[in-house]
């Protein structure tokens, strides 16, 4: 019983010693009187960023490879189960039409912005681009199965006389295009791809507006004067809704101020999409990722 008593008593004081002392103030000073209004006016837009927006928020979840002809290109840490536009993403119908909505904090910038291309020993890799599109794919159509495609680099969307490899296919049968995770819908039927029509249905926009959140609450329209963003929409919704016999729902795209994962909520598409500059000025640091690996073509 002794012993006891000996060892509630320092463990008493260690206790009071480790809690948080609580100050209370004797006296409160008055309330100050309310701030007199103040009138909102909009707040200077930030200029473009550089491609060093992708450069430095990529860094973190795959490698940068000076890749020849071609400049800093990105492979994402996801081994080699990974497909662009197929893992971790689904579909949603846009008024910009298509629009992939990936679960990848980074989603925002690979999938809407430059070109994916498959190289053996690498995977798919990413070569970053200045315009933005809800998605950079070709689409076909088989029967009752959709599909799609990654447009590789320097492909004009504009001319269809390019079909993309086998390989590069995505198929789904209709009911199951806007399903989550749709990759697990994806049927491998040489069948269906090889009696693919490809989707003409491309849209030629021309100086894309961006909604830019500032201080103060005040959005600003920012006009991006990349003239000729060409992409396709893909397949028309009346048209999907016939063939699988659901009804879509089109959602708006509204501007996300900070990078992140796309949200869907109600009939609203959150997303970031900064303006991109294509060149950097006479002066300016030439945008480079921090670390960067030589490429190593496979085999040697």
């Amino acid at each position: 019983m002794k012993r006891a008593k000996y060892f509630l008593i320092p463990f008493v004081a260690f206790m009071a010693a480790c809690a948080p002392h609580v100050y209370v103030a004797t006296q409160q000073p008055p309330p100050s009187p309310p701030p007199a209004p103040v009138e909102v006016t909009a707040q200077p837009v930030a200029p473009p960023n550089s491609y060093q927006v992708f450069y430095d928020a990529l860094g973190p979840y795959g490698r940068w490879i000076d890749y020849p002809g071609e400049g800093y290109v990105w492979v994402p840490n996801l081994g080699p189960d990974f497909r662009p536009y197929a893992t971790n993403g689904h579909w949603v119908y846009s008024d910009a039409g298509w629009t992939w909505v990936s679960g990848y904090n980074w989603g925002w910038a690979p999938f809407h912005y430059g070109r994916w291309f498959f190289e053996a020993g690498y995977g798919w890799m990413w070569l970053p681009g200045h315009q933005w599109a809800p998605a950079w794919v070709t689409w076909g159509r088989s029967g009752n199965y959709y599909g799609w495609a990654p447009v590789a680099p320097h492909i004009k969307i504009e001319e269809h006389s390019w079909t993309p490899p086998e390989s590069s296919w995505t198929f789904v049968p209709a009911e199951h295009i806007t399903h989550e995770n749709v990759v697990n819908y994806a049927v491998n039927n040489k069948t269906v791809i090889n009696n693919t029509t490809i989707v003409k249905n491309v849209t030629v926009i021309n100086n894309i507006t961006n909604n830019k959140v500032v201080n103060n609450n005040v959005t600003n329209n920012v006009t991006n004067n990349n003239t000729n963003v060409v992409y396709n929409r893909g397949p028309e919704v009346n048209e999907v809704e016939n063939v699988s016999n659901i009804k879509i729902q089109k959602v708006t795209i509204n501007e996300k101020a900070e990078p992140g994962a796309a949200i869907v909520n109600a009939n609203k598409l959150m997303v970031y999409r900064p303006m991109i500059k294509q060149t950097v000025n006479s002066g300016e640091r030439k945008p480079a990722p921090v670390r960067v690996e030589q490429y190593h073509k496979a085999g040697q």
